[in-house]
């Protein structure tokens, strides 16, 4: 129990307004005793666990464990697990002060499950969450990341192991499940506009298990085929396919092959090898020939948009890869609690600085927070 609360940065204060007992609140910080039935109900509420578990008289869930670092995870992603637990505890202490932005339910967004048929459900779902969305079907779907989040989720870019594009970690909230999503900012920007959507599709489906790791290697799980099925077609619709063929027209030659390409990697954000898999699975007599695609797949892809007069643009694009991005909707909510005395320095590093006390101290001050005065000297 103790141990939960430091992990969580609960801090001496926090505690003493919740439970209106110093003398208590010491106690239960030192880990001399467990909570009563009165105090642990209080506290599951501002934890986000059950509390029964806090009480001792049920074994705690593996988020539960994880956040207390008593559960097993794959060796190499356990610190990016670890963190994703501290950005779940940052929001749900942040929203448990007032700091929260309305979200759409995603309890309440239809889902296709027909487990004979994964790919036509990712298809379908991808479908039906766009007219959900209100988003035009030949459009490209440009701030991805801050669409996610008013799902309720959280997203943050961070470097992963090499052979990991995303992990996404759930906690229970009550009735419902917040989301914190991890993506690989050393992919490719297109990759990691996949990879998003990608998690988008588990988080949906709610998939089996407390974690999920999303490494670099073909899998023909269920839950994996029918998330690169939604995927491809919620960024790219069918209808947005037919368009851009109708455009160009059917191509005769491999230059013809390398402008539709790169039109559609460009216009709506997606990697070469979704654009040509997309052109294979099309039944429009415009795609091009499978001789065609195979000589566009063996042309580097920056030669590919040089050579069609787009190098620039795709170099544009990819300034933001390796960089590390955090999540837009915890950072607004974390900063706005520090603000208010809310929540300690130690907290804001975990979401802005990924844990660097001193580099979050530096980025504040040079936005002009007074750091004495918000931090309550």
């Amino acid at each position: 129990m103790s141990e939960l609360l430091l992990r969580e940065d609960v801090t001496l204060s926090v505690l003493e307004d919740l439970l209106g007992s110093s003398e208590v609140s010491n106690e239960l910080l030192r880990g001399e005793r467990l909570p009563s039935r009165r105090e642990a109900s209080l506290l599951g509420a501002l934890l986000g666990v059950d509390p029964k578990v806090l009480a001792g008289v049920q074994s705690p869930s593996l988020g539960v464990s994880l956040r207390l670092g008593t559960a097993e995870v794959e060796h190499d992603v356990v610190e990016p697990v670890e963190h994703a637990m501290k950005l779940l505890a940052a929001d749900r202490l942040t929203e448990h002060w007032g700091f929260r932005a309305p979200s759409e339910g995603m309890a309440r967004l239809p889902v296709s499950r027909r487990s004979y048929k994964p790919k036509e459900d990712g298809r379908m779902t991808a479908v039906r969450l766009r007219a959900r969305l209100r988003l035009d079907p030949f459009s490209p779907v440009e701030d991805l990341t801050g669409l996610v989040e008013s799902m309720g989720c959280l997203v943050e870019y961070r470097p992963l192991p090499k052979n990991v594009h995303g992990i996404s970690v759930p906690e229970n909230r009550g009735s419902r499940k917040v989301w914190a999503i991890l993506i690989n900012s050393h992919d490719y920007w297109a990759l990691q506009r996949f990879t998003l959507a990608h998690e988008l599709s588990h988080v949906l489906y709610e998939d089996s298990g407390q974690i999920i790791v999303d490494r670099a290697q073909t899998s023909n799980a269920l839950p994996e085929i029918i998330a690169d099925s939604f995927s491809r077609h919620f960024l790219f619709p069918d209808d947005a396919l037919e368009e851009m063929l109708e455009n160009h027209g059917r191509p005769s030659d491999p230059a013809d092959v390398d402008r539709l390409v790169a039109d559609i990697m460009l216009t709506y954000g997606i990697s070469r090898q979704a654009t040509l898999k997309a052109l294979r699975e099309s039944k429009d007599p415009l795609a091009p020939s499978e001789s065609l695609l195979r000589r566009c797949e063996s042309v580097a892809v920056r030669s590919m948009m040089a050579g069609v007069g787009a190098g620039a643009a795709w170099s544009e694009m990819a300034e933001a890869e390796g960089r590390r991005y955090a999540s837009p909707r915890l950072t607004e909510h974390v900063l706005a609690a520090f603000a208010d005395n809310v929540v300690s320095l130690p907290m804001v590093a975990d979401v802005i600085a990924d844990g660097d006390e001193a580099e979050a101290a530096r980025q504040l001050s040079a936005a002009g927070w007074d750091l004495p005065s918000a931090a309550g000297g």
